[in-house]
């Protein structure tokens, strides 16, 4: 889409302010918004320039109205979190700042997603509602073996082998004797580039694998294991 005559004047605008020419870049946003009131990126720098000016209530205002054509801008809620801290609402700013963290996580598992799928592949990365649901069971049920498991499942997919490695270690805390998780922290740790710790939790879950008749993660875990220790030796 070709650039249209408010976004011609609103490149204007931007360099205007950053020859620190506040006011003329203020006067040339407001005539923007004069023709043009739904100007998404005009309104977005207008309210910033109104914070700065102490303007706080026509900046959040004015910020809001970004909102209607991008509700998922993280730059729009953090700013209005900022103006209401500004004005001493801090239970306010919080619930606007934990709107910007959410769709900061939803983006990153966007782009994370995209990464880890390669064209045709079968296996589909999880998309952000369903890992924010799953963050949501762990923090409902810390204790949840099987639901920590399915989120470092997730994180793993998406390549997010340490934030996986912290879940697996709380799955491990609450019940020491499931022996997938050991299997499943294993994993985690050797994509997570510690391969020497990964050899370690593989050495403590074997046993207790024999022990409970688990025998596919207890074979997995042998197979890893030895593939760790020859790299070791060969030093790789």
């Amino acid at each position: 889409m070709p650039p249209t005559d408010s976004d011609r004047q609103f490149m204007r605008a931007l360099a205007a302010h950053r020859k620190g020419d506040k006011p003329g870049a203020r006067a040339q946003l407001e005539a923007i918004l004069a023709a043009d009131p739904d100007h998404a990126d005009s309104l977005e720098v207008y309210g910033m320039l109104l914070g700065e000016a102490g303007e706080l209530d026509r900046a959040i205002e004015v910020t809001s109205r970004v909102l209607k054509s991008r509700p998922d801008s993280i730059m729009a809620h953090a700013n209005i979190s900022r103006f209401w801290m500004l004005k001493g609402d801090k239970a306010t700013a919080e619930d606007w700042q934990a709107k910007a963290r959410v769709l900061g996580w939803k983006d990153e598992i966007k782009r994370k997603g995209e990464a880890a799928a390669p064209t045709g592949s079968l296996e589909r990365p999880p998309d952000a509602e369903l890992v924010t649901k799953q963050e949501e069971a762990v923090a409902a049920a810390p204790k949840d073996v099987r639901a920590r498991l399915a989120l470092a499942g997730s994180y793993r997919k998406l390549g997010m082998a340490a934030k996986a490695v912290a879940q697996l270690k709380a799955a491990l805390a609450a019940d020491a004797e499931m022996s997938v998780i050991y299997l499943e922290l294993g994993k985690a740790l050797e994509e997570a580039g510690v391969p020497g710790e990964a050899a370690d939790v593989y050495r403590a879950g074997i046993p207790r694998a024999d022990a409970k008749g688990d025998l596919m993660p207890r074979n997995q875990m042998q197979t890893r294991l030895a593939t760790l220790e020859r790299k070791a030796r060969a030093g790789g």
